[in-house]
Parts: structure tokens; C-alpha cells; sequence
């Protein structure tokens, strides 16, 4: 049973939760029909990019911290739990609230999980797409004075249905009045809340008083109201943030836009940016919606082109050093494909970081030696074979800096995580290294292996890159690692 708590208690256990016990449960409201989407499958199972809607909130809610999640479930409740319980990497405490009033207000769905909650918690809805971000930032907005605490988008994005928005009217940050049909209002309701039991309390009352009355039972917006009347009901500034509300194959559409348009991605290079990802970004659409493939296999198809980009580039000639070089930018678009994958399917990992860096530092090795062995079969001077030799030694012991600073650190197996010194310095030194370094990523390098293969001149890439890996890269790998070791070890001796 929910403990009979006024409105102060449960603020109270609002703030001692956040100060002592940090907010883990969260209640996702799935017992919706879905009608508007005619989609043929119960609305929570409809996929986006490949993932339920119903397990991409609960990824989004892991990612955010929470750890325990209860799902309301009504009419199609057996078919969607089977089914995201099949999910076996969704690891996370799965509570099943069975709903058999789903066909009324889901007030009542709220309130059906109350028997399992008595301390704040997250409440979210399964057709809401949120970013984790938020949520963590909701799970921390608690206070002695709010039983609810409500993300709000203050703009009116062209993709937000306003029509069946919910709208919310604001007195500062205090929720006045809330509803859809709000003629004056400030923002717009984003489907995610923080609550205490003050706002199940506040609910079970309205549903006595429905009943009494021969009525349905109450909304969300109905109790998000009474605490509002009590001015116990604030609201989370989210404007900015990316969200969308499901409810219609535009919305689908919408969903999708805006979950790849999280690239490019600042960190990415040049040629990353103008050709890679709009080429990288269509093909992980493509593989997330039509096909089971995962991030890891997608690393091994790289790291496959890039050993066969390699043996072109020993073969030498002017035919094969161009199928060396096409193929080796190919590898390029495709290595983005792997990330993005794994960020749009929630497959991301330590593993499958350092199985995408061990894939790239091989194919860099083996190209290198490759070409190297190549300028050698082709008797070009010995200034080629020198360079080349010179460059791969450079790339070997850079690429060694890299894998030891990651395996000290034990956190992520990806290179972008290496703090070099100086990415975030003003200094002029530090601004012509941050150019540097922007210049030489792999993207560019593929590129420019690629431009020197077409005008027939790719020995060229090794003297390049041979000063390259030994003047910038070794030098700033070599700080990193050491820097890091220093600090590493000064922490330890601190414990």
C-alpha cells in the first residue's frame, strides 16, 4: 500500500532522496491503444530504427541512471512483455503492473503502480522519445516544496502536433494550469516527470471522487492540476533538448529525423563531416530498419577491407594502388557506420569500443606495410621505403601509447576518449596543435591517400605520413600516456 502522506511529507521524502538516495525507479506508462497509428502492433512494440518504443525509452531510462522500471500494461500486456522481455541486452529490473482499467484515463494507469512505489520516482510515457541527459537532469530537480516536477519545451517545434499537445501555463516556475486545451500557455509538456507518492495521493482521490460520481477515472493532467492548485507542481526547462511524441506516422518520420541528426559529431574530421556521415548515416538507417547486423560485425567488415586494402597496396601499380586507396575510404565512411549503429540500437559498449579501435589500429599497420612493401616491389627510390619505414614505426609506438593510456584508464576502449593536453587550451601552441590534429584524422588521410591514388602519385602518402605520424602523432600520444600514467599513479598513491 502507498503510505497516506500529505502533500509536505512527500516533499520531504523528495528532497531526502535526492540529498541521500538518488532516484532509481521509474514508472512508463504503456497501456495506450495507439489507434491514430494503425500500425498493426501494439504502439509500445512499434519500431523506431529497428528498437521498440517501449525498449528505447527503457535504454534511454538505464542510460539516465534508473535501474528498476514499472510497466503499465493493458490490453496487449502478455504479447509486450514476452517480447521486450526477449531483449536479453536490456539489463535492468523489469516489474510488470498489470492495468485492467486501460481503457480509461491514464490517471488510473498511474495510479495502478502505486501499490509498488512509495518514494520519488521518474514517469514517462512509452511512445515519448527523450534524451537520457534530461532525465538525469529530472531525476535531480527535486525539492521540499514540489510533489511533481515536469519537462517542458518553452519553443513550438514545427514537428510538435500543438493541436494534441498538452500545454502548460506557467506562474514563474510553478505549473498554473495544464491541459490540451490551454488557449494561453508557456510551454508544452514533454511526457517525462519526477514525482512523489503526493502525486499518487492526489490521484487515488480523484478517482474516488469519479467513481462516486459514475465517471471515469482521472488523467495525468487531473492530478498534475490538484498538486498544481497547492502550488506543489514546477516544471524543468527542456527547450532545446530533442523529444518527440508518437502518436502518428508523421511522428514516426519526425522520431527518426531527429535521432540521426545527432551527427555529424563535433569530434568529426573534415571529410567526416562533408562526405563520410551523409553517406555513413543513410547506410546505419538502412541496417537498423531491414537487418539484424550488429556494431561488432560491422567492425569486422572494416577491419576486412582494410587487410584488403593493404594487399592491393603490396601488389603495387597504378590499377591496384587505386583499388588500395578506393577501398581504404570505403573502410573510412564505414567505420562511422559501427558507432552510429551502436548508439542508434543501444548496443554500445567497452567491448565493442575497443573491438572498433583494435579493427582501425590493424587496418593502419597493415596498409602501411602494405605500401611500404609496395614502393619496395615497385623499386622506387629508397627515400619511399625509408619514409614509409620511418612512418610505420611512428604509427606502431603512437598506436601503443594509445592502447595503454585506454587499458590504464579501463573506462572505454574508444582513442576519442585520450586527453592529449591540449584540446582544451587557448594558448597559440595549443591552438595549432588543436588544428593539427583536427587535420589528421583518418577521415582526411583516407582522403588524401585516395586523391594521391587517382593522380597516380600514392607513394607520396608515405613521406606525408611519415613526418605526420613522427612530428604530431608519437609525440602528442607519447604526452598523453605519460601524462596519464603520472596522474593515474598520483591518484593511487592519494588512496
Amino acid at each position: 500500500m502507498v503510505p497516506k502522506t500529505d502533500s509536505a511529507d512527500s516533499a520531504v521524502q523528495m528532497e531526502s532522496a535526492g540529498e541521500a538516495q538518488a532516484v532509481t525507479d521509474a514508472v512508463i506508462l504503456a497501456a495506450g491503444q495507439g489507434s491514430r497509428l494503425n500500425a498493426g502492433t501494439p504502439k509500445p512494440l512499434l519500431p523506431i530504427l529497428g528498437v521498440p518504443l517501449l525498449a528505447r525509452t527503457l535504454f534511454t531510462l538505464k542510460k539516465a541512471g534508473i535501474t528498476d522500471a514499472y510497466i503499465v500494461v493493458g490490453q496487449h500486456g502478455d504479447r509486450i512483455r514476452r517480447e521486450i522481455e526477449g531483449i536479453e541486452r536490456l539489463k535492468m529490473g523489469l516489474h510488470w503492473v498489470d492495468n485492467p482499467r486501460w481503457a480509461e484515463p491514464n490517471g488510473v494507469s498511474v495510479l495502478s503502480a502505486a501499490p509498488h512505489l512509495d518514494r520519488p520516482f521518474l514517469l514517462t510515457m512509452s511512445d515519448h522519445i527523450l534524451q537520457a541527459g534530461d532525465l538525469e537532469r529530472l531525476r535531480e530537480a527535486g525539492g521540499e516544496d514540489r510533489d511533481l516536477v515536469l519537462l517542458v519545451d518553452r519553443s513550438a517545434d514545427a514537428s510538435i502536433d500543438l493541436d494534441d499537445a498538452t500545454k502548460v501555463a506557467l506562474d514563474g516556475d510553478r505549473i498554473a494550469e495544464i491541459g490540451k486545451e490551454l488557449q494561453r500557455w508557456d510551454a508544452v509538456d514533454t511526457g517525462a516527470f519526477l514525482a512523489t507518492p503526493g502525486l499518487m495521493e492526489a490521484l487515488r482521490r480523484l478517482d474516488e471522487e469519479a467513481v462516486a460520481a459514475g465517471r471515469q477515472g482521472p488523467s495525468l493532467s487531473d492530478g498534475v492540476r490538484r498538486l498544481a492548485a497547492t502550488g506543489r507542481a514546477w516544471v524543468l526547462d527542456g527547450t532545446g533538448s530533442m523529444w518527440q511524441d508518437v502518436d502518428t506516422a508523421d511522428d514516426v518520420r519526425a522520431a527518426e529525423a531527429k535521432l540521426m541528426a545527432a551527427w555529424p559529431k563535433p569530434t568529426d574530421g573534415p571529410v567526416s563531416r562533408m562526405i563520410n556521415r551523409p553517406i555513413s548515416t543513410r547506410i546505419s538507417r538502412i541496417l537498423a530498419i531491414h537487418t539484424q547486423v550488429t556494431p561488432n560485425q560491422i567492425s569486422a567488415i572494416t577491419l576486412v577491407m582494410g587487410l584488403a586494402a593493404a594487399w592491393f597496396a603490396y601488389l603495387g601499380g597504378y590499377t591496384w594502388w587505386l583499388a588500395s586507396a578506393a577501398i581504404f575510404q570505403l573502410a573510412s565512411i564505414l567505420d562511422g557506420t559501427d558507432g552510429e549503429l551502436a548508439i542508434l540500437t543501444f548496443r554500445a559498449s567497452p567491448l565493442g569500443a575497443w573491438v572498433d579501435t583494435v579493427a582501425d589500429n590493424v587496418s593502419y599497420v597493415a596498409f602501411l606495410i602494405g605500401m611500404t612493401a609496395g614502393v619496395w616491389r615497385a623499386d622506387l627510390p629508397d627515400f619511399y621505403l625509408y619514409s614509409g619505414a620511418i612512418g610505420l614505426g611512428a604509427a606502431v609506438l603512437s598506436l601503443a601509447n594509445i592502447n595503454m593510456y585506454l587499458r590504464r584508464e579501463g573506462e572505454s576502449g574508444s582513442a576519442l576518449s585520450v586527453q592529449y593536453g591540449y584540446q582544451d587550451g587557448d594558448r597559440l601552441g595549443h591552438r595549432v596543435m588543436q588544428l593539427l590534429h583536427y587535420l589528421g584524422k583518418r577521415d582526411l588521410i583516407c582522403f588524401v591517400v585516395l586523391v594521391l591514388a587517382l593522380i597516380g602519385q600514392l607513394p607520396l602518402g608515405l613521406p606525408i605520413f611519415g613526418v605526420g605520424a613522427t612530428l604530431l602523432l608519437l609525440p602528442a600520444t607519447l604526452h598523453a600516456n605519460v601524462s596519464h600514467y603520472l596522474r593515474t599513479r598520483g591518484q593511487l598513491k592519494k588512496t
